[in-house]
């Protein structure tokens, strides 16, 4: 009865998580936390001067794109006059916001111009782009991150 008595106190100890190395129990509950974050989404879309932060995250996308598109917009109205820019219709940009909040286009895709008409588009959308007013990078768990947006533009120059 004894020896029973003492494989079950040994047993005992042996599952007992104070016995558990605390740099076990650290990693163990890092890599819980890990699991149950949403890495699809982030707590604070980027930010211009213009966007509130109070905004919900659904409006601060929208403000976030509606700032973009204004720029674009606008070069596609400075090529048309100065340049006699040919293209109408729908197209995509590709964007990343990196960390320190700089912006990069990634690709344009479905633009109709010519390759010059679209490099040139391209240079002066980044140059509009990198002289907007401040912008707050994304954050995650109070983490700025790099994000990235596909922007539907659609331009008629009837």
């Amino acid at each position: 009865m004894r020896n029973l008595f003492y494989i079950g106190l040994i047993c005992l100890f042996y599952n007992c998580a104070w016995l558990t190395p605390k740099e076990e129990l650290k990693a163990q509950y890092v890599a819980d936390q890990l699991k149950e974050i949403d890495w699809q989404s982030v707590d604070l879309y980027p930010l211009f001067e213009s966007c509130e932060e109070t905004l919900s995250k659904s409006l601060q996308k929208e403000c976030f794109e509606a700032v973009i598109k204004a720029q674009i917009l606008l070069v596609v109205q400075q090529m048309y006059d100065q340049d006699s820019l040919s293209f109408s219709g729908t197209f995509s940009m590709d964007f990343k916001v990196n960390a320190t909040a700089d912006i990069y286009i990634q690709k344009i895709e479905g633009f109709n111009g010519s390759i010059n008409e679209k490099q040139s588009f391209e240079k002066r959308v980044q140059k509009e782009i990198a002289s907007l007013p401040f912008l707050s990078p994304a954050i995650k768990q109070g983490i700025p991150v790099a994000t990235r947006f596909q922007i539907p533009i659609e331009i008629h120059l009837d």
